[in-house]
């Protein structure tokens, strides 16, 4: 928790506040956060720490003792949809060594509805198509890649539940690896951001690609996600819901960050966009107020969806 904390803070823009920075740790479901946590390459490490009281992080970092905080970070998703995406791996597996056992009856390691869904369509279509050797291939791989990426330091693997072949507790796995229950949390957070980024890899991982799950959506954003995929505008979808065209534009920033929308040719032409990028990537860090300065034919929606792009490695100059 400690290292989690110190990182958040030495990463995070000189001119925000504690608040802010225990808001992204703590999950706060609000648009500034979600964009403060991406602009800060901060997004894995959202809803990271759900149970800190504001009163134990000021405590924390109150007692800062620069210790080593080696942490990984992913730019595109948050802890939950790692978490969520695991879960579907451990499901899958699950199922899938249940399935070469002929021992269907089982109770599935997660009970989350969007995991189970997910799960089911993949293993469809692995016994339509015959790909259990190819999916135990992938299982392989992709644990290797983590325990190589991560210096050889993958541990959850231990979490993995088969046929007659329960997981481990983080207990049992501090006391096998010989690691501190609290240090645990920070190189099975690593662990999972390396297998995010090989998740992404369809190429060599055709079919656990398809267990990412990106993060959930808040529920006017999901009303406004449905409008807009039915093409109506953004004023025709601030008329429907009766509310500002500030509050959509929010909502499609939070679909851009969250990564249901990737088309950003859709609100911002060319060569704005390449002269902001080259302008962001000599200033990064700074308030809008100063980007807006500099290019005040850009609205603010703009610029923060520039910001999103560039943050998320999606918009490149």
């Amino acid at each position: 928790m400690h290292s989690i904390i110190t990182y958040a803070s030495n990463h995070s823009f000189d001119y925000k506040t504690n608040k802010s920075i225990y808001n992204i740790l703590n999950g706060k479901k609000s648009h500034q956060t979600f964009f403060d946590a991406c602009s800060q390459q901060l997004l894995s490490l959202y809803h990271s720490l759900p149970k800190l009281k504001y009163p134990s992080f000021e405590r924390f970092l109150d007692t800062y003792d620069n210790q080593n905080t080696d942490i990984s970070i992913h730019p595109r998703y948050t802890y939950d949809s790692m978490i969520q995406t695991f879960s579907c791996i451990q499901l899958l597996i699950q199922t899938i060594t249940h399935f070469k056992n002929n021992h269907l009856n089982f109770i599935p390691i997660t009970q989350q509805i969007t995991v189970q869904s997910r799960v089911k369509q993949i293993y469809s279509k692995i016994l339509e198509q015959n790909l259990v050797d190819d999916f135990e291939k992938e299982i392989e791989q992709i644990f290797h890649f983590i325990d190589e990426k991560c210096s050889n330091n993958c541990l959850i693997h231990y979490y993995l539940q088969g046929y007659e072949e329960p997981m481990y507790t983080r207990q049992q796995v501090s006391l096998i690896e010989g690691i501190p229950v609290t240090k645990l949390f920070v190189l099975e957070l690593n662990n999972l951001v390396q297998m995010m980024f090989a998740l992404e890899n369809d190429k060599q991982f055709p079919i656990l690609t398809q267990t990412i799950i990106l993060p959930t959506l808040l529920n006017k954003t999901t009303i406004t996600y449905h409008q807009l995929l039915k093409g109506l505008s953004m004023d025709e979808v601030a008329v429907t819901q009766n509310v500002k065209i500030n509050t959509i534009e929010d909502h499609v920033l939070e679909l851009f960050i969250k990564g249901y929308f990737s088309e950003y040719q859709t609100f911002v032409n060319g060569p704005q966009t390449s002269e902001f990028i080259a302008f962001y990537d000599q200033n990064r860090g700074q308030r809008l107020k100063l980007y807006k300065e500099e290019f005040d034919r850009l609205t603010y929606f703009q610029i923060k969806l520039l910001i999103v792009g560039i943050e998320r490695g999606e918009l490149i100059a």
